[in-house]
C-alpha cells in the first residue's frame, strides 16, 4: 500500500478536530446550525493553519443532504462522494493557474446549473489573490449576487492583494498561527497513536521550526521519523534541521553568562567545523536567552517551547545571573544576529558579539554603592577629627577653594616713579618684597609678571596697546583674536610683552602655530612700544584646587568616575562643619 503522509492522514474530518481556530469553527458551526449561511466566504491567514481544510469541511456540511446539526452526517451519498475524493457538487479551483478573464467567464456560465445531488453547489477558489485585475472585475457581479444554490469559499495567504470591492462582498475569517502549546499537544497525540517512540525534548525543536504551521510541523515530523529510523530523538531532529543540539546551545549560553570567552569561542568554532548554520546557532542562542529571561523574571510562567527538563537545565546554566546581565546578553546577541545578515564575514560578527557579552560590565546594586559612599564619608570624618585636635574648627572648605598648601598671590612692589620704557628700566626679580617667607614664594611665571609692574599710566597705555593688538589680529584671523581676548597684559621685559592666560590645550596649540606667532609678533611690535614679541604665562584654571580635595578623590574612587567640569559655588552654599555656628 502506498504510504500516506501524516499531513494527509491526520487531516481533520470535523470542525472539532481543527486545531487552534476556535473562533472560526464556532462561527461556522453556529451559522450552519441556524441556517445563516452566507453566499461568499474569505479565509485568510499564513500557510498550513487550516484554511483549505476548513473550506472543505464547510463544503461537506453544506452538501450533506441528511445533516441535522452543524456537522455532516458522513453516510449520505453526497458525503460518501466527498470521502471518496470525487464530490459532484464541490469544485476546487486553483486561482494561480486560472488567472485570466476567460476562466472567470467559464465559471459565470457554470454557476447557472443546479447541483446534482446536494442542496448547494460550492466553489472553493484557492489563492484567490492570484487573479488578474480584469478577472476580479468580471467576477464582482457574480460574487455579489450569485444564484441561490451557489456558495463561494475563497482562501488566500495575501489578502492585501485582493481588491476592496471583493473584500466587501465576502465574510472574512482570519486564521491565526497555531500556538506552540497546541502544536506540541497535537504532535504528542499523533506520535502516541502512531506508536512512534519519541523524546519529549525533540518536540520543541519541531514546533519552533514550524512557526505556527500545523502542516509544516507534520511534514517535519514525517522527515524526522524517517531520519531517526522510526524514532524521534532530539539530537537527530537538531541534525535534520541543521541546527545545534539544545545541549550545545545551553553550553554556549552558559559560557557567555560565566564570562568564559575562550569556551564561547570554542563553541562557535565547533559549530563552524560541523558545517552548521552560524546564523541559526545565534538565533537558537537568542531564543534560549529569551526563555531564560522570561523564566527569571516570571518563574511561574509556563513556556510551551521548553521541554519538560529544559527549564531546569537553563536555570542551572544561568545560575547567579541577574536580570540586567540577561538583558545585556540578549541585546548583544540580537545586535550580532543583525550584523551577521549584513556582513560578508558572519562568523566574525558572532565572535564579536560573544566576546562583547563576556566582557559586559559587572552590575552593582545601589545598596553596595551607598555602602561604599558611607565608608568613604566615615574615613573623611575620622581624618577631619584627627586634624581638628590640633587646630580650631573651620567651616567646610569649598570644593573650588584652593588647597591649604597653595601659595598666596604674589605681592606687587610699590609703583616706580615712571613707567618702564625699556629693558634697562625694569625692576629685577630680586627687588620683590622680602616680607614673604622663601617657602611661599610665587611661581616662576608670576615672578616674571611681577618683575616689571607698570604704573597706573603705564598700565593704561599697556592695556590700550594690547587692545590695538587684539583688534588688528581679529581683522586678520578671527579665531586667533578671539583666543587673545582671554589674555591679560602684565608687563614688558627685554623686548617681550608678557601676558597671562588660563591654561588651555586648544589655546596653546593655536598660539604655537608659526604663522600665528609671526602675526602676533608683528602686531605687538607695531602697537606696543618697547615690545617685539609675545610671551604667555600660564595660569591655573579656576577651581583647579577642587580636583585635589579629599572628598572629590573619595567619590572618584568609589564610583570610578571622572571630572567633566568645575563650576564656582557661592559663599552662601558652604556647608558648616561640626562645631561651626551657622
Amino acid at each position: 500500500m502506498t504510504y500516506q503522509v501524516l499531513a494527509r492522514k491526520w487531516r481533520p474530518q470535523s470542525f472539532d478536530a481543527v486545531v487552534g481556530q476556535d473562533a472560526v469553527t464556532r462561527t461556522l458551526r453556529n451559522a450552519l446550525l441556524s441556517g445563516r449561511v452566507a453566499h461568499a466566504y474569505l479565509f485568510t491567514g499564513p500557510r498550513g493553519v487550516g484554511k483549505t481544510t476548513t473550506a472543505r469541511l464547510l463544503a461537506k456540511a453544506l452538501g450533506c443532504t441528511a445533516r441535522t446539526g452543524p456537522e455532516a452526517c458522513g453516510a449520505c451519498p453526497a458525503c460518501q462522494d466527498f470521502v471518496a475524493g470525487a464530490p459532484v457538487d464541490v469544485l476546487e479551483i486553483d486561482a494561480a493557474s486560472n488567472t485570466g478573464i476567460d476562466d472567470i467567464r467559464t465559471l459565470r456560465e457554470n454557476v447557472k446549473f443546479a447541483p446534482a445531488r446536494g442542496r448547494f453547489k460550492i466553489y472553493i477558489i484557492d489563492e484567490i489573490h492570484m487573479l488578474s485585475p480584469s478577472a476580479f472585475n468580471a467576477f464582482l457581479k457574480t460574487l455579489e449576487e450569485p444564484p441561490a444554490h451557489v456558495v463561494f469559499i475563497m482562501a488566500t495567504t495575501d489578502p492585501k492583494r485582493i481588491p476592496a470591492t471583493v473584500l466587501s462582498r465576502c465574510q472574512r475569517f482570519d486564521f491565526k498561527p497555531i500556538p506552540p502549546p497546541l502544536l506540541t499537544g497535537h504532535l504528542t497525540e499523533i506520535l502516541t497513536r502512531e506508536e512512534v517512540p519519541f523524546e519529549p525534548p525533540a518536540l520543541p525543536l519541531l514546533v519552533r521550526a514550524a512557526e505556527g504551521s500545523l502542516r509544516d510541523a507534520l511534514s517535519l515530523l514525517d522527515a524526522a521519523i524517517a531520519y531517526g529510523e522510526g524514532r524521534l530523538e532530539a539530537a537527530s531532529v537538531a541534525s535534520l534541521l541543521g541546527s545545534s543540539s539544545p545541549a550545545q546551545v545551553r553550553a554556549f549560553l552558559g559560557a557567555l553568562l560565566s564570562r568564559d570567552g575562550q569556551a564561547a569561542l570554542e563553541a562557535i568554532d565547533r559549530v563552524a567545523r560541523q558545517g552548521e548554520d552560524l546564523e541559526g546557532f545565534c538565533r537558537d542562542a537568542t531564543e534560549a536567552a529569551r526563555r531564560l529571561l522570561v523564566l527569571t523574571v516570571a518563574p511561574a510562567a509556563s513556556l510551551a517551547e521548553c521541554g519538560p527538563g529544559e527549564a531546569e537545565e537553563l536555570a542551572a546554566a544561568a545560575q547567579g545571573a541577574s536580570v540586567d546581565e540577561l538583558l545585556y546578553l540578549l541585546r548583544a546577541l540580537l545586535e550580532g544576529q543583525t550584523e551577521m545578515r549584513r556582513s560578508p564575514l558572519p562568523r566574525v560578527e558572532l565572535e564579536i558579539a560573544a566576546v562583547r557579552a563576556t566582557r559586559r560590565p559587572q552590575p552593582q546594586a545601589i545598596e553596595a554603592l551607598i555602602a561604599r559612599v558611607e565608608e568613604a564619608e566615615r574615613r573623611l570624618r575620622a581624618g577631619a577629627g584627627a586634624a581638628g585636635a590640633s587646630r580650631p574648627p573651620l567651616g567646610q572648605e569649598s570644593l573650588l577653594d584652593r588647597p591649604a598648601a597653595s601659595p598666596p598671590p604674589p605681592r606687587r612692589a610699590p609703583a616706580p616713579a615712571s613707567p618702564p620704557v625699556s629693558g634697562g628700566s625694569e625692576r629685577a626679580p630680586s627687588a620683590a618684597p622680602r616680607a614673604e617667607p622663601p617657602a611661599e614664594s610665587a611661581p616662576a611665571t608670576e615672578d616674571r609678571a611681577a618683575a616689571t609692574p607698570p604704573t597706573s599710566d603705564g598700565a593704561e597705555a599697556l592695556a590700550e596697546g594690547w587692545q590695538r593688538v587684539v583688534g588688528a589680529i581679529l581683522g586678520r584671523k578671527a579665531l586667533l583674536g578671539a583666543i587673545l581676548q582671554h589674555a591679560r597684559p602684565v608687563a614688558v621685559r627685554d623686548g617681550a610683552l608678557l601676558v597671562s592666560m588660563a591654561a588651555n590645550p586648544f589655546h596653546d596649540q593655536q598660539l604655537a602655530d608659526p604663522s600665528s606667532r609671526e602675526l602676533i609678533n608683528r602686531a605687538v611690535h607695531q602697537h606696543v612700544p618697547g615690545a617685539r614679541r609675545l610671551e604667555v604665562a600660564q595660569e591655573d584654571a579656576p577651581g583647579s584646587g577642587a580636583l585635589k580635595h579629599a572628598a572629590v578623590q573619595a567619590v572618584l574612587t568609589a564610583f570610578g568616575g571622572e571630572i567633566v567640569a568645575v563650576r564656582p559655588r557661592g559663599a552662601e552654599a558652604r556647608m558648616p562643619e561640626e562645631g561651626e555656628s551657622q
